[in-house]
């Protein structure tokens, strides 16, 4: 059986904006992203781009992956108070 080396990352494009906001991050909620933990959000760098998400798991239900993507952008919306972000900005990286 073939071992897998990569893993799905589920994010969104850091913008110039986007990281202007998590520079100066709503009260409270650094804890989302700045902490080493994977419940919450991690930030990655892919090639030229930095993107803040989250890995899915190996065997992750693709039934689920859309609430993957929607906690993703409820995350991050509370980061930037609250600031919407399309659904379309969330995107599936390989890492």
């Amino acid at each position: 059986m073939a071992e897998f080396d990569k893993r799905l990352f589920v994010g969104i494009k850091i913008s110039t904006k986007l990281q202007s906001q998590l520079d100066s991050p709503a009260p409270g909620t650094e804890r989302y992203f700045k902490e080493n933990n994977t419940e919450y959000l991690q930030i990655m760098t892919l090639g030229e781009d930095r993107v803040i998400g989250r890995f899915v798991p190996n065997g992750f239900p693709i039934g689920d992956i859309g609430d993957v993507g929607r906690n993703v952008r409820s995350i991050v919306g509370l980061i930037t108070r609250g600031d919407s972000l399309r659904e379309d900005s969330v995107h599936i990286y390989v890492r």
